[in-house]
């Protein structure tokens, strides 16, 4: 009679093969539970996603949860990936690639716990959604929609914008720290459909504020509402404060020895968020025009594209002198831009490229990419440099 084989009818091979594969399968399975059922019994779970500052937002509400006295999870996924267990930080090894797994992993590591914050890793609409899932949380930050991985999310910001509405939980609170009112309505539109709740975390304009809306004070004010989501004490307006100083100081400008300021707007990735804060910047600047120095990156083709008509939008108003650029793009960066630009190539010391941009006479304002060796190497020498 036909029919499946059974195991004594197959090759030895072929029945181990099998069965490791049924093991794999089970044991994936298994892992899959327990990690939901973890998941389950942590009381309180917030999913950080957005482009830009999502690191930051996960510490500080780590912290404010733990001054609240609860026990906390909290990871941080970026260029230095780290798990908190309350303040304790220990860093997350890797082979150079970022898994979804990896949450699930950590997180077992220190469950229980009261409450988990996870930073949102994923790039696409599916593993953003997938990353936002794996935690089932009763909040979840947008915390800004911005112009970057353009490839994997869309090509414009309501394009960006439809992939994090889709990849939103049901029934998770979405509090959003995007300062774009033309964003945050079409946001409200798509979660009123969804029937997600969702909050615009801002000062409050109906009554005297102690805060101005500036640059940074979103990421200390999403943290506030999602403690008052959550159905906890706020943070008090001194905190607020500390938290804003402490992102105004991290982004000013370092006066160096021998002459010469540089800030590093590079950490920002996307033009939105490089140009709000060489507005910040400016403002404390005799004059507005700077010298970019912008490292580009062969797989962030789409990045360098945009940070073209970004210079050239600079350059159309008078605030920038040469573009130097630096990083495996910048004959293309060259050929597209229409102001002078000075490349540098792979084999220049950082210390030579930093002397070249600060020749220009002009403050110094990192732009593009910030993961790389050269860019570590140029903020360590930037480090060695500073007086203040």
């Amino acid at each position: 009679m036909g029919g499946l084989p059974s195991a004594s009818d197959l090759d030895p091979g072929v029945a181990d093969a099998l069965d490791t594969v049924g093991s794999v399968a089970r044991r994936t399975v298994f892992e899959g539970w327990s990690h939901f059922n973890r998941v389950g019994q942590t009381p309180y779970r917030v999913a950080v996603t957005g482009v830009r500052g999502k690191s930051t937002v996960v510490r500080w509400l780590n912290e404010a949860l733990v001054d609240r006295g609860y026990e906390t999870y909290a990871k941080v996924t970026g260029d230095h990936p780290v798990s908190y267990h309350n303040l304790d930080d220990t860093p997350i090894e890797r082979d150079g690639v970022t898994r979804l797994y990896e949450n699930a992993r950590e997180f077992r590591e220190y469950h229980p716990v009261d409450a988990a914050v996870v930073e949102n890793q994923g790039i696409r609409e599916y593993t953003t959604r997938l990353a936002n899932e794996l935690f089932d949380p009763q909040v979840v930050i947008l915390l800004n929609v911005r112009r970057d991985h353009q490839s994997t999310l869309g090509e414009d910001l309501g394009a960006i914008a439809r992939v994090f509405t889709r990849a939103m939980p049901e029934d998770a609170t979405v509090i959003s720290g995007d300062r774009n009112d033309a964003i945050n309505a079409y946001l409200r539109r798509e979660f009123a459909k969804t029937g997600n709740d969702f909050r615009v975390a801002a000062p409050d304009t109906d009554a005297e504020s102690p805060f101005a809306d500036v640059l940074g004070a979103r990421s200390a004010f999403v943290v506030d509402e999602t403690l008052r989501a959550l159905g906890m004490e706020p943070l008090s307006a001194s905190q607020i404060r500390a938290y804003i100083d402490e992102l105004h100081a991290e982004w000013g400008w370092r006066r160096l020895d021998g002459g010469g300021l540089v800030a590093n707007g590079a950490m920002m990735n996307d033009i939105e968020s490089t140009e709000l804060l060489r507005q910040f910047l400016v403002e404390r600047l005799d004059g507005v025009t700077v010298t970019p120095f912008v490292y580009t990156r062969r797989d962030r083709a789409g990045r360098t594209a945009a940070f073209t008509h970004y210079l050239d939008w600079l350059d159309a108003n008078d605030r920038l002198t040469r573009v130097h650029a630096a990083g495996g793009q910048e004959d293309l960066l060259a050929r597209r831009v229409d102001a002078d630009v000075v490349r540098h190539d792979g084999d220049e010391p950082a210390s030579a490229v930093l002397d070249s941009a600060l020749d220009e006479g002009r403050p110094v304002y990192l732009m593009g990419n910030t993961v790389a060796t050269f860019m570590r190497d140029l903020t360590d020498e930037i480090d060695r440099r500073a007086v203040d």
